[in-house]
């Protein structure tokens, strides 16, 4: 897939950050922060890391569960 999708989060929100935290991002998804961990390092959802701290974008999230349900 090339491009990036239009996000459904609001992120217009400006109480509602585009990024989340790896315990968000577990949070979010129902799983361990150990599998987070797992799909970041394996490159699964798109993150980036400020010094030793991984953020990840709403957007790759939602990419994530796009594709692993097969809507795209």
């Amino acid at each position: 897939m090339t491009g990036i999708l239009k996000p459904y989060f609001s992120t217009d929100n400006e109480a509602e950050p585009a990024l989340m935290t790896v315990n968000e991002l577990a949070e979010y998804l129902g799983i361990g922060r150990n599998r987070a961990y797992e799909l970041l390092n394996t490159g699964a959802i798109k993150g980036f890391r400020i010094g030793s701290i991984w953020k990840i974008s709403k957007v790759a999230v939602e990419q994530f569960i796009y594709e692993q349900s097969g809507l795209i």
